[in-house]
């Protein structure tokens, strides 16, 4: 027997729909899961369909859509299209937003949109994939544009002094050490965006030459870096993106130092990190063939771009990479550089090894990981709990899938007693995941 006809207008024909079917918003985006899950797609958040619900609501993308269609005719029993639900209708003109798109953006506007809103806090932004995730980092390699080099030849706006940029300059690292020590909590993340946000309209306010101007920029871009990654381990990917392809957009126009330069190569660096996380093979190796190309990279820097390099040779399954790029670490390493940044100073070859293990057991080859997984727990200081809780669950998996599901458990166990003092969604996931995996 066929559902009644819906009386409803179109605005609320879905909530209507939902609520003879006995779904709840929750469970449509389940069952849409399943279906993305199969094509190797990354889950919408449970609360995805709610905009889809609202007086005036929102349209889902064309995928997502499919999906909804086909979960509702399953449950209905009958054919449910775009029209019985008003999505056939034209969809409301939107304004345009500078940070849909950061590279593309004139930096001007997009410095304003970011110091005058929580745009940060939308959850329908969409992470960039192919040409527009790397476009923004690949237009570093073209130098500045007329614009930007006027820009640059101008005075400064607004007047600039010391005590403000060192200010700044603390601010930062004093992010990274907490970040260091407790994690993406979500109070650090508050504090963070809000830190980015703030800095961003002294950037946008004294644009043009100078000193302090220059080490400002820098600053930003060091600060884009480290709020990116706050955002990233807080599986915020898609404004994790947009806050490093802020960064590369500022350095088109600042990028006149080496300082700055190694400063950008390194956020290049973290957003390819990023990607090949997520699976994206071809962007994360183009980001750092870009971020490779800096210019008199100090050592330290080589070694954290190689490091990377390893881990994202690793995720698609390149053991010749892997191989060639840990011997590229492990030089730049031992390569004695006073000039190395303050930011750089983590990569040690205790990182490199745990690059390593890593990337062996993304390649499947779980036992030449052990001795490099090995050595990383053993060294990992307490002083940094979640590089610490890194490690260990990278053994964990590593073990578990040598066969000795034993030791797998009584490494879950000192993951569990280190998951209480870090804030870490990226880790906690990853620990959920691999609990279920090892009980199954």
């Amino acid at each position: 027997m066929e559902p009644a006809a819906l009386d409803a207008s179109p605005a609320n024909v879905l909530a209507a729909l939902l609520e003879q079917l006995g779904m709840r918003p929750e469970h449509l985006i389940a069952r849409i899961n399943e279906r993305r899950v199969h094509r190797g797609c990354t889950p919408l958040s449970l609360k995805a369909a709610y905009p889809w619900l609202r007086e005036v609501p929102s349209r889902p993308q064309p995928d997502n859509q499919a999906d909804a269609l086909a979960v509702l005719t399953a449950r209905a029993g009958r054919c449910i299209t775009a029209s019985d639900i008003g999505w056939d209708l034209p969809r409301p003109r939107t304004r345009h937003s500078h940070l849909d798109a950061p590279g593309d953006a004139p930096l001007g506007p997009l410095l304003h949109e970011i110091s005058q809103g929580d745009i940060m806090d939308r959850r329908n932004l969409l992470l960039l994939t192919g040409a527009a995730a790397t476009a923004p980092a690949l237009t570093l390699l073209l130098g500045p544009t007329e614009e930007a080099a006027a820009t640059t030849a101008a005075p400064a706006t607004t007047r600039l002094n010391e005590k403000l940029v060192c200010s700044i300059e603390g601010a930062v690292r004093d992010l990274r050490e907490m970040d260091d020590s407790t994690g993406s909590a979500s109070g650090d993340l508050t504090w963070g965006h809000g830190i980015w946000q703030s800095t961003t309209r002294v950037v946008a306010q004294a644009q043009g030459r100078g000193p302090l101007v220059e080490r400002l920029q820098t600053a930003y871009i060091e600060l884009s870096e480290q709020v990116g990654w706050m955002f990233f381990d807080a599986r915020r990917h898609p404004q994790a993106q947009r806050i490093y392809h802020t960064g590369m957009r500022l350095a088109r126009e600042a990028a006149t130092s080496l300082t700055t330069r190694h400063s950008t190569a390194n956020l290049v660096a973290s957003a390819a990190y990023q990607a090949a996380w997520l699976g994206h093979h071809n962007d994360a190796a183009a980001l750092l063939d870009i971020a490779a190309r800096t210019p008199e990279l100090p050592s330290a820097v080589a070694a954290v771009i190689a490091e990377r390099r390893i881990y994202a040779a690793g995720q698609r399954h390149d053991p010749g990479a892997v191989l060639r790029f840990r011997d590229e670490a492990l030089l730049d390493l031992g390569s004695s550089d006073e000039g190395t940044p303050w930011w750089a100073t983590w990569i040690t070859q205790g990182s490199v090894d745990a690059a390593t293990g890593r990337a062996w057991l993304a390649c499947d080859q779980p036992s030449r990981a052990v001795p490099f997984l090995n050595r990383r727990v053993e060294a990992a200081s307490p002083d940094y709990p979640r590089d610490r809780l890194h490690a260990v669950l990278d053994l964990a998996d590593t073990v578990h899938k040598c066969g000795d599901s034993d030791k797998a458990r009584e490494l879950l166990g000192q993951a569990e007693g280190l998951i209480g003092t870090v804030s870490s969604r990226r880790m906690a996931h990853r620990y959920e995941a691999l609990s279920a995996a090892v009980s199954a």
